[in-house]
Parts: structure tokens; sequence; C-alpha cells
């Protein structure tokens, strides 16, 4: 191994998840307790949410959201084929049929023009894809659901703190599910958090997290809870939350750290796309991205790979991301489709290591080796 190895991802640190978690351990409570409400109730005022409620993944606040709807057997959810297998597993767990749909070159979010040519009467709701923290065209997909008279989801797994206009995504369609996976920018180990828009649902949807139970729902009057509908164990554990307290705590840094690190990867990159790659432009005209990953797109998938075995033989480790769901075997049992854009992306697509701990050496040693390798072919 190279003796200034880079990783591509280092999860931030901080001293308060420490004392958080030993607080945790020190009074043996596990679930439901102090942490869990805070990261809520401190996500719900950030954002400005009508209620959040903390998960143990992005995948089962999907889950959530499905059920919330009341998906059933041919039920169809309009979605990117490029994103993780949460976003369609959430959609068959509850008997729905993922209708997959191209992306736009330009931010790899759905293309709503082409979503809205898929939309029929068996269209229940469409799941768009914050990619990379950076908004969809809400405006536009808002516009659809009020049409169409159907439900609007956001997958905001990259994008937890990026906007639109003057909303925090998340908070924009019916529901938003955020991802603190490890490997996001802020970290619960295996956390998650789903944000309720719609108010309506919010007393089914402490039903569904309470194991179909109205335990969370009692008042004075009645001393025991009892079941009422379905549900599952959905909700985050106390150490989770208390890992990622510990992270909201020191939110405005990691961003910031973020948002520096991914400016300074665009203005020295931004001159060098050529015929080989490019990279996504920096639209902040009515949007603030979250800052998750930056990618650049190779032309082909020979230079994608040669690119980054080059890097890790330089001690930098660089990653692909998704290989596109319709493109999958499991994927081809639902439909066999060409998504052209999508493969196109997929192909090229490569993430450059972006976390707050990285220095500015190691950065500039990963943009030298970079354009070495581009300057090469």
């Amino acid at each position: 191994m190279h003796n200034k190895y880079i990783k591509f991802n280092i999860p931030y640190d901080t001293k308060s998840s420490k004392k958080n978690i030993l607080k945790v351990l020190k009074n043996k409570k596990f679930a439901d307790g102090e942490f869990q409400k805070k990261c809520q109730l401190f996500i719900q005022n950030k954002i400005n949410s009508k209620c959040v409620e903390l998960t143990h993944s992005c995948s089962s606040a999907l889950e959530i959201a499905m059920l919330l709807i009341n998906l059933k057997k041919n039920d169809e959810v309009i979605m990117p084929s490029y994103t993780f297998t949460s976003t369609a597993n959430a959609v068959l767990l509850s008997g729905g049929k993922p209708v997959f749909v191209d992306v736009r070159s330009d931010d790899i979010n759905l293309d709503p023009k082409l979503v809205e040519k898929k939309i029929n009467k068996k269209t229940k709701a469409i799941i768009v894809v914050h990619y990379a923290g950076n908004s969809c065209d809400m405006s536009y997909f808002l516009k659809l659901k009020k049409k169409h008279q159907i439900y609007l989801i956001e997958d905001a797994a990259h994008s937890f703190l990026g906007k639109y206009k003057d909303k925090y995504l998340g908070t924009i369609g019916d529901f938003g599910a955020f991802s603190f996976h490890e490997t996001k920018n802020f970290v619960g180990g295996q956390c998650g958090a789903l944000s309720i828009n719609n108010i309506k649902f919010r007393k089914q949807a402490k039903i569904i997290l309470d194991k179909g139970t109205d335990r969370s729902l009692l008042n004075n009057k009645k001393k025991y809870y009892s079941w009422k509908g379905i549900g599952s164990e959905y909700r985050a554990t106390e150490l989770s939350s208390a890992l990622l307290f510990g992270q909201l705590s020191k939110y405005n840094y990691i961003q910031k750290s973020r948002e520096r690190i991914w400016n300074i990867y665009f203005q020295k990159f931004k001159k060098n796309s050529d015929k080989n790659f490019y990279i996504l432009k920096n639209n902040t005209k009515f949007k603030v991205s979250a800052h998750h990953v930056f990618i650049l797109i190779f032309k082909s998938l020979n230079l994608r790979n040669k690119f980054i075995l080059y890097m890790k033989q330089r001690g930098i480790e660089c990653f692909f991301h998704y290989y596109p769901l319709h493109m999958s075997n499991f994927g081809k049992k639902i439909k066999k489709i060409k998504l052209p854009v999508t493969e196109k992306i997929y192909k090229g697509l490569v993430r450059l290591p972006l976390y707050p701990s990285l220095k500015l050496s190691q950065i500039n040693r990963i943009i030298r080796f970079s354009k070495k390798f581009v300057n090469s072919i």
C-alpha cells in the first residue's frame, strides 16, 4: 500500500459523539431515548419539516412512505434506474412496480419530460433522487404531482441540507427520506430519517414506526397501547442517534468543509473538461448543493476503469457508483429497456475522495494525478 494512502471516505469524528455514546452506555437506555428525540427535533427545526421520524436507514424511511400511500399490487412508481436498490425495493416490498426512466446528462437527475410521458392510470407516485446532493427540477415535478393527482417522494439520501429555492430537499414532496449511513455527509452508522410533509400521514406514520401499535400516541386517559395496524421495527437505536447528534452539532463545519473541497475540485477541473471527460455544472441559481460527491464523467468505460486503476496504483481510492437497476439481472425481470443517458453515465462516472478531514496537500495530490492521467490519454 502507498505510504500516503488516501481513502475514498472517512466519516467525520467528533468528541461529542463519543461523549454521547458513553452517556447512552451509562444510562443503559438503548431504544427510543434522549438522543433519538434530540435528533428528530434538531432535523425538524433545521429543515422546517412538519414532522421528522428517525429511522434505522433511508431504506426503511422509503418503505414507510410506501405503506403510508397504501401502495398495492400493480400500482406503478416512477423512478430513476441510476439509484441504490433501496429505492426500487421499497416499491416491490409493497407489491408495486418500479418504472425506470432516464436521467438528464447535466445533473444525473430524473428527466421530468420523460417522466410525464410514463404517467398513466396505474401511476401512484414518483420517487425523485437528488443525485450527489443536487436538487431535481422540483417545480416541474410539483406540477406533475398536482396535474395527475399522484404522490411525490424525495429520495434525499445524498442531500440532507441541500436546497431547492428556499426549501430544504426532503421537505418539498409528500415525504423525504434521508440517509445517515457511514458513507454520507452525516453519520449515524446505519441510520436515516423520514420527513412527513403531508401532515395527514403523521398519526399513521407513528403507528407504523411503533410496530403497528399506538404506543407513542397514548394520552393520560389511556394507560395501555394496542395493535392498530401494520408496522415494523423502523426506529433508530439510541447508539446510532447519539453518534448522529454529535455530527449534527457540527453541521456547519461539516458542510462548509465539504463545500470548500468541492469548489477546489470544480475550479481545478472546469477548464480541463474536454473530449475525454466532463464535470457537472455548478448550478446555483435555484439550488444549494449538499456537496455529497464530486464526480468526473469519462467518455468510455475503458477510460473510467483505467483512471480508477491509475489512481489506486498511486495510493488514491476512487470509485464508480451505481450499476443501473434496469441493467441488473433482477431489473431485467421487471422490464427490459434501454436508458441511453443512464447507461452512458454509468460507464464513465468516477467519484473522487471528499470528506472534512481531507487535507489540502491530499486534495492537490488527487488533482495532480488526475490531470496527469487526463494529459496522458
